[in-house]
């Protein structure tokens, strides 16, 4: 796993790419209107969830150097935590809908707690910085994780 936190910028990039890219797909697969849409409703859509997805990485991402402000070198890792958090949250609504046909807050709450635990968890055992700044990022993924259930 450290040498995950290694990569260069543009291995970091992909993998905020891969984590946006799993987002947009959950996004297109639990909508049960994109199939009766026009095409140009169809790329509407698409860029509307690409946008969304792009800014709410932007916008956690934000919150959580908000919170960090007064630590160093920690950008790299705490981007990678948080696209591997999210990714395996993504992949795992996915996978129950695919399943199911559709999906509840139970199962949103179950992917949630291991996508969200998994951020979390990285977030503390990896990030070099102090005890309360660990305490205040693992308050704000809760926090995140309660608002993506509704």
């Amino acid at each position: 796993m450290k040498n995950l936190y290694k990569l260069d910028r543009l291995s970091v990039l992909g993998t905020v790419l891969i984590s946006i890219l799993m987002t947009v797909i959950q996004m297109i697969i639990s909508d049960p209107n994109v199939a009766d849409m026009p095409q140009m409703g169809k790329w509407l859509k698409l860029l509307l969830y690409v946008v969304g997805a792009v800014v709410a990485f932007a916008i956690a991402y934000w919150l959580f150097t908000l919170l960090l402000r007064n630590n160093d070198n920690y950008k790299a890792k705490l981007v990678i935590n948080m696209a591997i958090g999210l990714t395996i949250e993504t992949a795992l609504i996915i996978i129950v809908f695919l399943i199911a046909g559709k999906t509840n807050i139970w199962a949103n709450g179950i992917a949630g707690v291991i996508g969200f635990g998994t951020l979390a968890g990285l977030n503390w055992k990896y990030l070099e910085i102090s005890q309360s700044d660990k305490i205040k990022i693992s308050v704000l993924t809760a926090i995140w994780f309660i608002l993506t259930l509704f």
